[in-house]
């Protein structure tokens, strides 16, 4: 199938700036670009998109989709005490059904935000639910099970449940299956990723059998790191080591491996992140909120250091707003270190786009528009008043975007969101049923 977007103002990458010109798509992927004079095929059905403007789909790359149904539920806590009395038993708690209708709600929230990829570490059970709900909506993903086969959290460090842990049989058992239903699935639109929650609930053999098998079925590992002071200075009693220090030393440091968080790293970490292309995913308003720190995202952007930004968790956040998260990147950055320089926007808008794409080894496939990638987009209309007058360039999109503008996306070449509206879906409906999972979830804890 051929489809012509015409007249819009197009957006190739955060440097490009905006064209005014037509966007071909053929089946999944992006088929050519014309500018003003230049003649487009006839053979295609057309979209008018004048006033509009099309961007790459934002890849966000540290969500938890099994906590969107906690929104609102374990506000105004330090993040150990946030996990220990609210967050850990609340997952424990989910069922098949509630974890479904998390998913629901977080992809939702994330298309319309004009975010068309995520990298989803979902709870210990019922991740293939999860998988369930990002295949009918259309997102493109990597998920994971996260892993625990050992529990080396003290418990007034907010030790977890103990139905999370898993032998490593176990968890291996169970990461098998997930990958033999859903890696590549869904015309490659699905992956999976091995997921260690963190160093101090996996053991030593499990993350030496990771290695092994991510290079085996060509899957990431993607795991905490450095979030929190007090985590952090545990890990280094207990493993001699920063995290960042132990997992290079066990041989997990390199392209594939992704690491969410990064606030409290020395010279040495940013060298081995450096140096191995270690993947960054920035939880910046998670870790605001929790008041767990500010990662050095300015200092690692010079280093070259590959960034990427998620919206971690729902009960933390509390939304999935790639806007929200990219201005306040900026803006910390800028306020922190005295500089109005600091993270200019089209840098931070290529962190969204690209930068999301490299860390999950798909920058060859989506983060840009280009001819032969795949047609994952957003279309966007501002005409509200807070961009007037307007600007078309990466500035506005920092600084003044928010989803609202956000009026199509298109995945894999498929519109899965349009005119604000997702089609064959009741989110009237959905948003019942979720208030009702969750008072059901949070009644056996809370």
């Amino acid at each position: 199938m051929k489809i012509l977007l015409k007249n819009a103002h197009v957006c190739h990458d955060a440097y490009s700036g905006f064209r005014r010109e037509d966007l071909l798509v053929e089946d999944d992927r992006i088929a050519g670009f014309f500018g003003p004079g230049e003649r487009a095929p006839q053979d295609c059905a057309e979209k008018d998109l004048t006033g509009c403007m099309i961007i790459p789909g934002m890849v966000q790359t540290h969500v938890h989709l099994c906590q969107v149904l906690f929104r609102g539920l374990a506000d105004d806590l330090p993040l150990l005490s946030w996990l220990k009395t609210r967050i850990w038993p609340l997952e424990a708690a989910h069922d098949r059904e509630s974890t479904y209708l998390s998913a629901m709600l977080g992809i939702t929230e994330l298309i319309a935000g004009g975010v068309t990829c995520v990298c989803d570490m979902e709870s210990v059970r019922y991740a293939d639910e999860a998988a369930r709900a990002l295949a009918g909506t259309g997102m493109r993903a990597v998920f994971g099970k996260v892993l625990m086969d050992y529990n080396d959290t003290p418990e007034e460090l907010g030790g977890m449940p103990k139905p999370f842990f898993e032998t490593t049989k176990e968890t291996l058992e169970r990461a098998k299956e997930l990958i033999d239903a859903w890696h590549g699935a869904e015309n490659g639109r699905i992956h999976y990723a091995y997921m260690p929650r963190g160093v101090l609930t996996t053991t030593p053999e499990l993350f030496q059998e990771l290695i092994r098998l991510s290079k085996e079925n060509h899957c990431l590992i993607h795991t905490h790191a450095c979030e929190t002071e007090p985590e952090s200075l545990l890990v280094k009693e207990r493993r001699g080591a920063t995290e960042i220090k132990y997992l290079d030393r066990l041989g997990l440091a390199g392209e594939n491996l992704l690491l969410a968080h990064c606030q409290y790293v020395d010279e040495e970490d940013l060298n081995i992140l450096e140096e191995k292309r270690i993947g960054v995913a920035s939880c910046v308003l998670t870790n605001l909120k929790l008041g767990s720190g500010i990662a050095p995202l300015e200092k690692m952007r010079h280093r070259g250091i590959r960034l990427s930004f998620g919206s971690d968790g729902a009960p933390a956040n509390n939304n999935l707003d790639m806007f929200q998260e990219m201005k306040t990147a900026s803006l910390l950055q800028k306020g922190v270190l005295h500089d109005p320089t600091a993270m200019p926007a089209e840098a931070v808008f290529d962190i969204a786009t690209m930068g999301g794409a490299r860390v999950l080894g798909m920058e060859h496939e989506i983060g840009s528009l280009e001819v032969g990638k795949k047609a994952d987009l957003a279309v966007l209309t501002a005409d509200g008043p807070e961009t007037a007058p307007l600007q078309m360039n990466a500035a506005m999109l920092v600084y003044s975007g928010n989803p609202h503008m956000v009026r199509d996306v298109m995945i894999d070449g498929k519109w899965v969101y349009r005119n604000r509206t997702f089609e064959n879906l009741d989110l009237e409906r959905l948003h019942e049923e979720a208030l009702a999972a969750q008072k059901r979830v949070a009644e056996k804890v809370l």
